[in-house]
């Protein structure tokens, strides 16, 4: 019980939605030692699914290749929130992702993200790593959309909602970091926080900013394992992007049923 707690702590996002015990404000897992490349690079399109089984009891379920998302920790009890779409999409395929009800926790936000989930037993917390190696200064970071956000906006004790004033909103950023060790600084950021119902596919495009941001609000702030903010010129070792259903997963908090759509992601330079 105390391995599968830890595991739905998992979030990713300023709410991610569900996160693994060492999230940050952000909701965010935990940035732990890199792995992987920038594969996702080459699926900014979402039209590159793979079929993946975690041994738990849920099915199979579809990831985006070169992107992780929250299925390996929800699938533990048997809820799958991330979604390869080949109906409603823009073209190809899309990820379909959806807050839904849980055991435990009685809430689990949906995300995508990059980086790599990889079971730690001894240390649930460490099973998702955010972020990838990335050398790359972009000017910004585009994306088509849909967005409806829950009926109950709900703060979860265990698995009992209690109604909260608010609506749920989605939560989208990249963070351009240089990491050297322990020492993380931030040098470029775009985010996105938004509890807007779109109903129809809609593009968004949101611009880096680089340095430092001054009285950072949602999506902008830094991230509890950030040490600070680097020169506006340096150049990124690496880059965390995320998409999420629920900004407030990690603190268990968002609406069951709000659903976002994402497709045909590009990065301008």
């Amino acid at each position: 019980m105390q391995r599968i707690n830890a595991l739905l702590a998992l979030g990713l996002s300023t709410t991610l939605f569900f996160s693994c015990s060492s999230s940050d404000d952000n909701g965010d897992p935990a940035i732990l030692p890199e792995i992987g490349d920038a594969a996702f690079e080459d699926n900014l399109s979402l039209d590159k699914w793979e079929n993946t089984d975690y041994g738990t009891n849920s099915d199979t379920y579809g990831t985006p290749t070169g992107w992780e998302t929250s299925n390996p920790g929800t699938s533990f009890l048997s809820v799958v929130n991330v979604y390869e779409e080949k109906d409603d999409v823009i073209s190809g395929s899309a990820a379909k992702l959806e807050t839904k009800a849980i055991g435990i926790t009685g809430i689990a936000s949906s995300t995508f993200y990059t980086g790599a989930f990889k079971l730690d037993l001894s240390d649930p917390a460490k099973s998702a790593q955010l972020g990838v190696p990335f050398d790359k200064r972009p000017t910004s970071l585009s994306f088509s959309y849909k967005y409806t956000p829950g009926d109950n906006y709900q703060q979860f004790t265990g698995v009992t909602g209690t109604d909260i004033t608010g609506i749920d909103s989605c939560l989208v950023y990249m963070y351009l970091q240089k990491r050297s060790g322990d020492d993380i600084k931030r040098i470029g950021t775009a985010a996105l926080q938004s509890s807007e119902t779109i109903s129809d596919w809609t593009q968004k495009t949101l611009d880096v900013t680089y340095g430092e941001i001054p009285n950072a609000g949602a999506g902008f702030k830094l991230r509890p394992e950030e040490t600070g903010w680097a020169n506006a010129d340096e150049t990124p070792t690496h880059v965390i992007i995320v998409f999420a259903s629920s900004s407030a997963g990690d603190y268990f908090r968002g609406s069951i049923g709000s659903l976002m759509y994402v497709d045909q992601l590009s990065i301008s330079y």
